[in-house]
């Protein structure tokens, strides 16, 4: 006897596997966008303070300030991100949840099954048993 949510079991199983793909996915993005913000920083800790003149120092306090707003771009994705992969997370889970709790089902089903045929089985033999026994004492 097969399973009679076999089908809702194999979509289940679908659904989980998307599921992970999609939270491998949001984890990917978001360590691209951790990497860079740490660029980012990284970059404008390289800027230099050896300032000659006024034009110098005009174009560090330019970079400075691009590279801030690119930071703090950056940490507003990179948070984005995270919110993301939290969520790609939380759906794998329930997605995980809803899986397994339908394998536990197939597994009862597939034991009740077996033990359904033992039980049909030892009938039979049952059955076989006492047709030959009573053969046995009509002989004698």
């Amino acid at each position: 006897m097969t399973f009679p949510l076999a089908g809702l079991l194999r979509v289940r199983g679908a659904q989980e596997r998307m599921a992970a793909e999609e939270l491998s996915r949001a984890g990917a993005a978001r360590a691209a966008a951790e990497s860079a913000e740490q660029d980012a920083v990284t970059g404008l800790a390289q800027i230099g303070d050896r300032i000659e003149d006024a034009a110098t120092l005009l174009a560090m306090a330019a970079a400075r300030a691009s590279g801030r707003s690119a930071l703090a771009d950056l940490q507003t994705l990179a948070e984005l991100r995270r919110a993301e992969e939290l969520e790609a997370r939380s759906a794998h889970v329930e997605a995980r949840r809803e899986l397994k709790g339908l394998e536990r089902l197939e597994d009862a089903h597939r034991t009740e099954t077996a033990a359904a045929e033992l039980r049909s089985e030892q009938m039979a033999l049952d059955e076989i048993a006492v047709v030959r026994s009573r053969g046995d004492g009509s002989a004698a």
